[in-house]
Formats: structure tokens, sequence, C-alpha cells
């Protein structure tokens, strides 16, 4: 039996329901704050990745899916948003056409090699959004607050946790500082660290097997080594986000795994019921736009995780739609189902049709089986008289109407559903 790729799953019945509501959801939220929906390829050159995300990134190095195509063309399925998006920014010339800022969205599928784990898979889904042509920590705060405001949405409980990784006049400064203070607990540290300190000393700090935390609390933190600019910028940011009723926690040792990140770095923290519980992430890449070969542009986003938010948001959170089925009993009777099935179409009502004949007592046991809260039965009589029966599977309840009745079927379905819901 050939079955799905480790760490890809399949979503189907009320969870693909419920996500699909979820998503829905999600787009109201942050369409109402006016960004716009963004679609970039699944596949991408790898060159793109390498030099968006960084070489030295364990994405890069260690987790992306690629490939040679039948062109030999290096190919990359997507790790990450952000990289495309700006790829599309400056290729269809965006800074030049769309008035500042430009705020987007995406929802989408993503690809990691990576150890698959509750809430993080191989093929994942991410909310992004980012914004392109503001520079100003006012925006990064309302970036921070619509995250927060998809996570009230679904009444879950999270921290904020906010820091500044500096800017590229403050930070060499800061790394050299890093790496002197690392260079002597080599043998402390683990081997991905080791490569780190030469490499990437600012992922020292986002180690999760080292726990910087708990073991190098003197460690030198970048909040203490800020230029002028990037400590009033940071400032600012805290300001704006407590107007926004967001207090945030100060947590020097986020410094995001990619590298263009420069000053606000962010991430939300809630219990997502496994070992990692940042359930959204990101921050300022003003530099990244030209790093790729567009024009300087500020930007600034986030991702958030539709795996980890999922399992949060509570099962009771949205209620599968009441379900109306119509069974026939002989051939006779067919054709009228059909009628029925097409005028049922045209009302704001969930109905099934099931055109193969069978016994009554059949026909209710798969209503029964399939939680149908009334079926409307087609049978010799109904046929020749040109009715339906109507049966509250509920209840018991049973009437008859005639089969051009549709309104006042409908009025009553819809009566019951309100009833239904009004209870829940």
């Amino acid at each position: 039996m050939i079955k799905a790729v480790k760490g890809m799953n399949d979503l189907y019945g009320k969870d693909a329901y419920r996500w699909g509501r979820m998503e829905e959801d999600i787009k109201m939220i942050v369409q109402t704050a006016n960004y716009t929906e963004f679609r970039t390829p699944i596949v991408e050159e790898i060159a793109l990745f390498k030099r968006g995300v960084g070489e030295t990134t364990d994405v890069v190095q260690k987790e992306m899916y690629d490939f040679l195509d039948k062109k030999g063309r290096h190919i990359a399925m997507r790790p990450e948003g952000t990289a495309s998006v700006v790829r599309a920014f400056i290729e269809h010339g965006i800074s030049v056409n769309e008035p500042s800022p430009f705020k987007l969205f995406y929802i989408g599928p993503f690809f990691r090699y990576e150890k698959p784990q509750k809430g993080r898979y191989r093929q994942f889904h991410q909310l992004g959004i980012e914004i392109f042509g503001d520079d100003t920590p006012q925006m990064d705060a309302e970036m921070i607050f619509t995250a927060c405001r998809v996570l009230d949405h679904f009444k879950i409980d999270y921290e904020v946790h906010i820091n500044s990784i500096g800017c590229n006049e403050c930070r060499p400064v800061y790394k050299e500082k890093l790496i002197e203070y690392f260079s002597s607990k080599k043998d402390k540290l683990c081997e991905d660290c080791c490569k780190r300190i030469k490499t990437n000393p600012l992922r020292l700090l986002d180690c999760k097997s080292c726990n910087m935390k708990m073991e190098y609390q003197k460690v030198p933190v970048m909040i203490d080594h800020l230029c002028g600019v990037c400590s009033d910028h940071f400032e600012k940011l805290k300001k704006s986000l407590r107007i926004f009723h967001v207090d945030p926690v100060i947590d020097p040792y986020i410094v995001r795994g990619l590298d263009y990140y420069t000053r606000t770095a962010f991430e939300i923290v809630a219990d997502t019921g496994g070992s990692q519980n940042a359930v959204a992430g990101g921050g300022r890449y003003d530099n990244l736009v030209s790093d790729i070969g567009g024009p300087d542009t500020p930007a600034t986003g986030f991702a958030m995780g539709l795996e980890r938010l999922f399992d949060m948001v509570p099962e009771d959170f949205y209620q599968t739609p009441m379900v109306f089925a119509g069974y026939v009993l002989c051939e006779e009777a067919v054709d009228d189902l059909v009628h029925f099935a097409k005028h049922m179409s045209h009302h704001p009502v969930t109905f099934f049709a099931d055109y193969r004949p069978k016994k009554i007592k059949k026909a209710l046991q798969k209503a029964d089986k399939a939680q149908i809260s009334f079926v409307f039965i087609f049978g010799e009589n109904e046929a020749k008289n040109k009715t339906v029966l109507m049966k509250n599977m509920t209840t018991g309840e049973q009437k008859t109407y005639g089969q051009h009745e549709v309104m006042l079927i409908v009025r009553e379905l819809m009566d019951a559903s309100a009833e239904f819901y009004s209870k829940k």
C-alpha cells in the first residue's frame, strides 16, 4: 500500500471543514487591515533562497527540498515566503507601480526537510504578512498587532516577545563580542554552535540544544550595543505596541533563524501542545530587497504557523453545518430527486442527494451514520403524487410536502438550524 510521504499529511472531513473556516476568518481579519492577497509559485530557483535567506542558515544548508529539473536548472521548493515575495516585488516593479506602503498577505504550503513533530511538518502552511516602503517602528507595531488580532479572534492565550538585532552599523561590533565570548567556551557548545562562531554567531543565541538562556546568562546581548538610531527605533516600537494594548516581553535571545532581519525581531509564544511554542514570528528586513537586486526599500513582516494555530483552536470553535439528504426508494422517483436537488441548490442549505434506489431501512441507516439531520424520501407514492416525505432524524417527526413547496421546506430547515445553533 502506498502511503503519504513522511511529514506530509492529509486533511479531510470535519478537520478540513474547520481548517477552511479558519483560513476564511484569517483572511477577513487581515483584509480589514488593508492587506491584499499575494500568490507566488511553490518552486523557485535555489539561488533566490541562498541569496535571500542566507547560505549559512539551517534552512539553506540542511532543510531545503531541492532538485535539478529536466533542463538541469537547480530548483527548490519554497522553505519560507518572504524571499519569493521580494523576488516578485522586484520583478513586477511594484515599488513603481503601486502606492507605498504596499501591504500584502499570503496563505499557502511551504516545505522543509526536518524531523516531523507535533505542529511542525515537512509540508506545512503559513500565514505571511509583508509590508514594503515603510521604515517606521509604528508600522512594525501595527504588523505585530495584526498577528495578535488573529490569535485574539481564536481566543488563544499568548505572549509577544520582542528584541532588536541592530543594523549594519552596530551589529558587526556586537558579532565580534559574541565571537570573543564563545570562543573560550567551545568545549561546552554543540557541534552546530561551534561552526556558528565563525559562520553566523547571532544564531548561537537561538540554539535550543545549548540552552543559552539558562547556561550563558552573562552573554552579551544586542540591546546593550545598539547604535543611537536603532535604540530610538526600539523605544518607539515598545511605546507603539503599548498604544495597541500589546504588552511585550523584552527577550534579547530572539534573533530569528534567517539572515535578512534588521532591528525589530519578534516571536509570539503560546502553549502549542508540542515542544515548539512559537506560533508566529518575524521582524524588519530593510536590506533584503536591495540584496536581491531591487531598489532600497524598507520592509517588515511575519509568518504564522497554521498547523500550530489549528491545534490550538478549540474543536467546538466552529460548528459543522446541519446536513440534509434525499433518498430514492425506486427508479421512478430518481428524476424527482434530481429536480429537488436542483431547487435546493438555490438556497443556503447543505443538501446531499443519493440517487441509488434502496429500501427505506437502508436509507435511514445511512442517514443516521452520516449524522444527517433531516431526510427526504422519494418512493412510489411520492413519485405518483409529486410529494416528498421529510423526516426529522432527531425527533422522528414526519411531514409530507408537495415537491414544488421548496420555499416552505427551506424555511423549516433554516428555523431548525437556528434553533440547533442557539443551543450550542
